[in-house]
């Protein structure tokens, strides 16, 4: 493919306002809906490490019960602000990411990191009783494959001054900065999800990426 064929486009993908619409009807249903189903719905998918402690009184009764919270996690947020940031950030650059992907990929991308994001904060966080909700480990792994695309490959991004810089400042907020707040108790952010997810997402776009011309850097 040439790189004149493979300009950003201007208009959104389907498959990335498809996932939008999932995670924003799935935040609107749990608004509306009862306190029973509410209830349910949360202890289904929020992510609590100390469910995956054998000996936990919360342990699952059933493994394939886990993969509820390992991918379900993204479909539920902890407020308009926080879901509107993250459709934001999924905004700024899905479009580009399944561009370079496709649709499937993309989407396999996006569930990777995810469970990237939830095994890293379960693994520093053993036996926390303390839920994780939300798409940000998710959308830092679509960041982490961003950065990787933005030239002709992955190694050429990387040996770029500009996508370092870039990817520098990505994890001083969404790692550094997210994990002061959260200790400080500033503000609840699972930075372990962010580090986890974005380490995944670029791990995983160095499988799945095809060979594409330069990224819209140059």
């Amino acid at each position: 493919m040439s790189e004149a064929e493979y300009r950003p486009q201007n208009r959104i993908p389907p498959t990335v306002l498809g996932l939008m619409a999932a995670i924003i009807g799935a935040y609107a249903w749990f608004i509306f809906t009862g306190v029973e189903q509410k209830s349910l719905f949360f202890y289904a998918f929020a992510l609590i490490p100390a469910r995956f402690v054998e000996t936990s009184a919360y342990h699952f009764g059933a493994w394939y019960e886990a993969l509820g919270p390992l991918f379900g996690h993204v479909f539920l947020h902890g407020g308009v602000l926080h879901i509107g940031m993250n459709m934001l950030m999924l905004l700024q650059v899905g479009p580009w990411v399944t561009q370079r992907l496709g649709a499937g990929r993309f989407l396999l991308l996006f569930f990777i990191s995810a469970l990237g994001g939830a095994l890293a904060y379960i693994l520093i966080n053993p036996g926390s009783e303390t839920p994780v909700v939300g798409a940000s480990g998710a959308i830092c792994g679509v960041f982490g494959a961003y950065f990787l695309s933005v030239r002709a490959s992955w190694r050429h991004a990387l040996a770029d001054p500009a996508v370092r810089n870039a990817i520098g400042v990505f994890l001083l907020i969404n790692v550094v900065l997210a994990g002061i707040a959260s200790a400080t108790g500033f503000l609840p952010i699972a930075w372990e999800a962010h580090l986890g997810g974005f380490v995944v997402g670029a791990a995983a776009y160095l499988v799945l990426a095809p060979r594409l011309a330069p990224g819209p850097w140059g």
